[in-house]
């Protein structure tokens, strides 16, 4: 299972400024914990330094009480987005847009 949404990601990593769009998307996707990052799709780049794209995350790495929790709670889109946002550590911020879902695998 995984859940998929829209993210904003401002990028404050400056060895970023040399990388094309598939280096980016590289960043991006190195940038989620545990590997949890399974899809980039809608990739876009701003002048700005700041990137949207919809990824998907993998719950599997999770403890089971949040995996769990995730599961039985798969509506609350509070829950969902901080999930996303608390799984970024990649040099910058990531703030969760729309309504994430979760999907099966």
């Amino acid at each position: 299972m995984f859940v998929e949404g829209e993210v904003e990601i401002k990028v404050k990593d400056r060895a970023t400024a040399v990388l094309d769009e598939h280096g980016l998307k590289l960043w991006v996707q190195r940038s989620f914990k545990d590997l949890s990052c399974y899809r980039i799709s809608n990739f876009k780049q701003a002048p700005d330094k700041t990137i949207r794209a919809v990824v998907a995350l993998k719950i599997d790495a999770l403890p089971d009480n949040e995996r769990t929790l995730i599961q039985t709670h798969s509506n609350d889109v509070g829950l969902l987005r901080s999930f996303m946002e608390k799984m970024f550590a990649g040099k910058g911020s990531c703030r969760a847009i729309g309504d994430p879902k979760l999907r099966e695998s």
